[in-house]
Parts: structure tokens; sequence; C-alpha cells
């Protein structure tokens, strides 16, 4: 760490027992990433494209020696790493002038040591992306990518080993919401998909409750540092998220939430989750914030829809209305959407045949023989022989001794079957 010009060691003291990984992670690019959580706000894209480019440490020791723009865009042109930059941020010297203004003012060094102390004080631990235990899910974030996550937790990283569904939904939820949501929960959880939210009242805290109740990993992503838990009505429950998942943090210990943090939480809790599912939420709630980042990621959103009089079913409805989320008809239908099973909204049907589409109809969660399936679908015993005949070699079925049944396989092994 000499790089940073520290010169008592307290701060490779404090990253040795902070990282979670073994000893081949750098510790000085830890310590960078580390500070960038600290002196830059969620999302910014301009320090991930640096930091891509060159590395954290190297843009670290940029900022603390005050390196002049003009040789920063000539250690950018030596890499070959210019012209991407500018092509997505325009003359590098002046976005440089205006990110360092944004910066220089929370590089200090001190602050990051007292950072650290609190991190260590309240047990946290640092995963950045060069440890092994780090979600790759998150690294579809591109640039916004978090730089660093803290986390709180019984288990370790434990929590992100698992595929996981996020949970979103209205701080004023209903009963009927509730009810959906422990549902959803029970099962997702007998799949052993892990639970991601946000922590809040309300749809949050009982996908929580319910993770726990069931023993299954849960993770809430905090909108401040992660010893500042939020809200502090939920500190009880969070402590319970700390035991069996874990609590993480993508800004720096000591960092208050703020509405654009909790915003950019959000892309957090969608990135992490196979999909994302909103149980109820008003017209201008946050949680469609969280669909709406979950759509630009291109994950599967579901949405449980509500009586057209309930107002914190409101944006569940135009979400379906609109065509943006699938319908969630029954809990299972959540962690189907997660694990790429079928239904009947999936667009690989569309490549079936009458004959086929109408034996699939035909069966359920039970076996059926041939002939039950050609009274069901009104197909004669021919028809019923050549649709399960291609079903069943596209992937789609499978005759047991029970007889045929329909095979909840993953989206991309179909997909594979069919090309």
């Amino acid at each position: 760490m000499k790089r940073f010009h520290i010169r008592d060691g307290s701060f490779e003291k404090q990253m040795s027992l902070l990282i979670t990984s073994d000893e081949s992670e750098d510790l000085v690019d830890a310590f960078a990433r580390a500070t960038f959580s600290l002196i830059t706000e969620p999302g910014d894209r301009f320090s991930g494209a640096l930091i891509q480019a060159l590395s954290p440490a190297e843009i670290l020791e940029i900022e603390i020696k005050k390196v002049s723009s003009q040789a920063l865009s000539a250690r950018l042109r030596e890499v070959g790493a210019l012209d991407d930059v500018e092509s997505t941020f325009g003359n590098i010297q002046i976005a440089h002038a205006e990110a360092r203004q944004r910066w220089s003012a929370r590089l200090k060094l001190s602050d990051m040591a007292k950072a650290l102390d609190i991190a260590l004080r309240v047990k946290a631990k640092l995963l950045t992306c060069e440890s092994a235990d780090w979600p790759d899910s998150l690294d579809d974030l591109g640039l916004a990518k978090p730089h660093c996550l803290w986390l709180r937790s019984r288990h370790g990283a434990e929590s992100f080993k698992s595929p996981a569904i996020s949970i979103v939904g209205s701080r004023v939820s209903s009963g009927y919401g509730d009810w959906v949501t422990s549902e959803i929960v029970a099962d997702a959880s007998n799949r052993n998909l892990a639970i991601v939210s946000g922590g809040a009242y309300g749809i949050d805290a009982i996908a929580h409750r319910a993770a726990i109740a069931h023993q299954q990993s849960t993770v809430a992503f905090m909108a401040g540092g992660i010893d500042r838990i939020y809200p502090s009505g939920n500190t009880a429950l969070l402590d319970k998220v700390i035991e069996f998942g874990a609590v993480v943090a993508e800004q720096a210990p000591g960092a208050s939430p703020t509405k654009w943090r909790f915003l950019q939480r959000n892309r957090l809790i969608a990135a992490l989750g196979q999909a994302t599912v909103v149980v109820e939420a008003g017209l201008r709630s946050g949680a469609l914030n969280t669909i709406s980042h979950a759509i630009d990621l291109s994950r599967p959103v579901g949405a449980v829809p509500g009586p057209i009089t309930s107002q914190t079913s409101a944006g569940c409805n135009r979400l379906l209305n609109e065509g943006l989320a699938s319908t969630i008809c029954q809990p299972t239908d959540a962690a189907d959407l997660a694990l790429g099973r079928q239904g009947w909204f999936q667009p690989e049907l569309e490549s079936l045949g009458a004959f086929e589409t109408r034996a699939l109809d035909a069966l359920g969660r039970q076996a059926l023989s041939a002939q039950q399936i050609s009274a069901k679908a009104g197909l004669t015993t021919k028809e019923t022989a050549i649709a399960l005949g291609q079903l069943s070699l596209l992937g789609f079925v499978e005759q047991r001794d029970s007889g045929w049944v329909k095979l909840p396989l993953e989206r991309e092994q179909r997909s594979e079957s069919i090309g």
C-alpha cells in the first residue's frame, strides 16, 4: 500500500481483516475500490469506466496525487481505451474535471480510516469483483456495477451462492399483499431460491420474515452504509437477516440513506435476482423503479394483479395492462419465472403446432395416459401420438410409468433443444 503513502500500515491491517477471500486478492486494489465506494455516488459510470480501463489502484493514485486530466488522457490513449471512454462520456478532460470536482471533497484518507473502523466495529466484510464469492449477476450492470459490497452476515458470502428471486412492493401493504408474499416466498424457499429485497416496511419486510420462517437465505440491500440500518423500526428483523442471510450496502460505512441512493439501491435488487416480482405497488411506488431496472437488465418481471379498486395494486395492474410483466396467477408462478420454467406466456410455445399446443394444454400436474390426453384435448388417437412424440422430442413432456407428464425444464435448456 506504499503507493498511497500510508506510513503506519494501519490500512493494510484493516483491509486484511475485512477482505472475504484468500490472500490472492490484491489488498491495494481492494482498498481503492472501497475508497471509491466512499467518494462516489452509487451508479457512477465514469469512475467505473476509468477503473475498467486502468485499475482501481491507479485511478485512486491519480486522484490522490491530483494528476492532470491531460496526463490521464495520455494514459488512456497509451492503453488503447481513450476512444471507448470518450465515445461514452465525451471529451475526457472535461468529464474528468467534472468528476474530480464531485469526488475531491470526499477524498480524505482520514474519512476512509473511519469507514474501515466502523466496518470492523459492526463485523462487516468487504467483497469486490475480484473476490471468489462476488455475485456475477451484478456484472450485468456494466460500468454502473458497485465498486464493492459491504456485508454483514453470519455466513459470509454464502447468501450469494444460491439462485435468487427479488420481491418488492408497497411499504403500506394490505393483508392480501402480505399473504401473497408469504405464499410466494414459501414456494421459492422450497425450491432453494434465496429471497432478495430492500429491508423496508411492507412487502419487503414480509418477504424477509417469510424467508427466515422457512430458514431460507435472504438478502437485504441498504441505501446507506452497512452500519446505517434503515428503517430503524426493522432493526430486529434485519438482525435476523444477518443471521440467516446478509445485509448488504455498496456505499462505504457511515453513508446516510438518501432518495438517490434508494433509487440506485434498487438496481442491485433487480440485478441479484434471476427474476423480480412486484406484489403490490401504487402508481408512484418506488417498487416500480426496481421493475424498471429489471427490465433494463432483461430480467424476467412478474406482477401480482389486484382489485381495480385498490390503489396499492394500481402499479401492478398497469404493468400487466401494458404488457411489461408476466401475470403471477398463483404463488408457484413467481419461482417458475426465476427458474425459467415453462408458462403459457413464454415465447418458445409460439413454435408449437395446433396438436402440440392442445396436448400440452391438457397436461397439468398429474400424469395422464395418452387416452386421457386425447379426451381432454379433443384430439384423435393418431393426432395425440403425433403431438406427444413432437413434444417429447422438444423436451416439453416425458412418458413415465404413471403416464405422460409436463417437464418443468429451464428456458435455456429448452431453447437449446429447439435449436
